[in-house]
């Protein structure tokens, strides 16, 4: 009996020490190349929401092997950053080896862990579905033909319907997965509100403790915060002019808030029609705000001046309005009413004419085509 209960306990101690073993996380990196200066390993917090830097190596000597280890608590979110301006982030799903080799690339060879880049996703996705279409609409404002840019706008929403399916499946193939949790981020939690509140479910099916899940809990939390009924986020800055601007400073009126860049082809076909509906109703107690975060001033000042954006102009380089309303693409608006309220959001021209004539006048709203 004694001899027995032994060999037990021998194997309940070899059982622990594997699984305290097999618990860890161990980062195998090497630099083939001297151009490689400093090499950084970050990981993603998810309490902080943010990464966090674990590892600095400086001047990394060639073909030495460098070895970072820790506890593997829950899947995670690392990044490998290079002096040369490569980086790379990485989905690890479990605990074991990651063999990292560094040159003009970054070579990832791992059991436990793959490459996480949804950006390259979202590149091929665009290209199928608005490659032909941007060519076609390139074209007619060439000729300044707009019975066509106008068709190839109702076809673009169309596609973008699609485009926007396809990306969700994607992520939904990934499955409950850090490597969804990281394409996740890049959702908009105003258009995409419902796709993220089904993956918050089913990560609090399978993870209920996980910190992949409390973070996107919190981000629902959040997203709640700007959600039509509620308060519009409150800020105070400068225009391009000098000039203070504060958002309180605007009750009393409709406004829309609306977030662009000089590079967004779908803002810079809306300015134009948002001239002139601001022109219509601006004697009726209507304003617009416009808040750019485009990081080339020269083309911001361009891009105003040619599409005659006649009321406030932000320049919102470091984004802090921008992630104040939680925002994630553009382009991106919110209309306000009298008391700073959120009445509707991401609405086209067509649709905030329908609003405007209905708040203003209380003509009938219009379904638009």
């Amino acid at each position: 009996m004694k001899t027995t209960q032994f060999l037990w306990c021998l194997m309940i101690f070899v059982f622990g020490q594997t699984q305290a073993q097999s618990s860890k996380i161990t980062f195998e990196i090497r630099s083939n190349t001297e151009k490689i200066t400093e090499i950084t390993l970050s990981r993603y917090d998810y309490k902080l929401d943010k990464m966090i830097e674990l590892k600095s190596y400086q001047n990394p000597s060639i073909s030495k092997i460098y070895h970072f280890e820790e506890q593997f608590s829950e899947p995670s979110i690392y990044a490998i950053g290079l002096s040369t301006g490569k980086e790379m982030r990485i989905a690890v799903e479990r605990s074991g080896w990651i063999k990292l080799e560094l040159g003009e690339d970054i070579s990832l060879k791992s059991e436990v862990a793959k490459k996480s880049d949804f950006p390259q996703r979202i590149q091929q996705l665009n290209q199928y579905f608005f490659a032909s279409l941007i060519q076609d609409y390139d074209k007619a404002m060439k000729k300044n033909d707009e019975e066509t840019i106008a068709k190839l706008e109702k076809k673009k929403d169309s596609i973008l319907v699609d485009f926007i399916v396809a990306m969700e499946n994607s992520v939904r193939e990934m499955g409950v997965s850090v490597l969804a949790y990281d394409a996740l981020a890049y959702f908009d939690l105003h258009k995409n509100y419902d796709f993220l509140k089904e993956m918050t479910e089913r990560f609090q099916a399978k993870h209920p403790n996980g910190g992949m899940t409390r973070s996107l809990e919190a981000r629902m939390a959040r997203a709640a915060q700007v959600a039509l009924g509620h308060q519009a986020p409150s800020f105070s800055t400068t225009d391009l002019k000098g000039d203070d601007i504060n958002l309180i400073d605007f009750q009393g009126s409709y406004v829309l808030i609306d977030f662009w860049a000089s590079w967004c082809r779908a803002c810079r076909v809306e300015n134009p029609k948002f001239v002139a509906i601001h022109d219509q109703y601006k004697s009726n107690g209507f304003n617009i705000i416009s808040i750019s975060i485009d990081s080339d001033m020269a083309a911001l000042e361009k891009a105003i001046e040619k599409d005659g954006l006649r009321w406030r102009n932000v320049h919102d380089d470091k984004q802090s309005i921008y992630n104040l309303y939680l925002l994630s693409s553009l382009p991106s608006n919110f209309l306000l009413d009298p008391e700073g309220k959120i009445i509707a959001k991401n609405i086209n021209a067509d649709q905030l004419k329908t609003e405007l004539d209905f708040l203003l006048f209380g003509r009938e709203k219009v379904k638009s085509n």
